[in-house]
């Protein structure tokens, strides 16, 4: 019989996510889900999208006034995913000025993504991932952002 692999993170002190405007963005329909509930009860506001088209066209709603939410704290997105890649709403995101911090989630974490991370001045988080590492990650990327 396989059981169901634990979250075996040690449990810390953690700051609530008070309030953070986030977009995820993962074709994976159950593991968006997931991450989204999570998001919503650390304190978050949350829009999702399960694909690289519609997040940017989510982010360009939001950045026009048009949108769900009013602005974005956080963009938390699949590298891969049907139509454009999180990547490539990463690069299109930061060439329109959004300074929202970038959070990625892969299941192929590969050293190359590296260079690509420093550029867009984003973090990684690798699949599978506990629900509380994605909180700790948000946080530090919304604290990174205010200091």
């Amino acid at each position: 019989m396989q059981h169901a692999e634990w979250d075996d993170e040690p449990t810390t002190r953690f700051e609530k996510l008070a309030m953070a405007r986030v977009l995820v963005a993962e074709d994976d329909d159950s593991l968006r889900e997931m991450m989204a509930s999570r998001l919503r009860h650390d304190g978050c506001e949350v829009v999702e999208a399960r694909t690289g088209d519609e997040a940017l066209d989510l982010i360009s709603q939001i950045r026009d006034g048009r949108g769900p939410i009013d602005g974005l704290d956080l963009l938390i997105m699949d590298i891969r995913m049907p139509g454009l890649s999180g990547l490539e709403v990463g690069y299109l995101v930061r060439s329109w000025s959004v300074s929202a911090p970038l959070l990625f989630v892969t299941a192929y974490p590969e050293p190359e993504l590296l260079d690509e991370m420093r550029q867009l001045r984003a973090r990684v988080i690798a699949k599978p991932f506990g629900l509380s590492r994605l909180s700790t990650a948000a946080n530090e990327a919304l604290r990174t952002r205010a200091s």
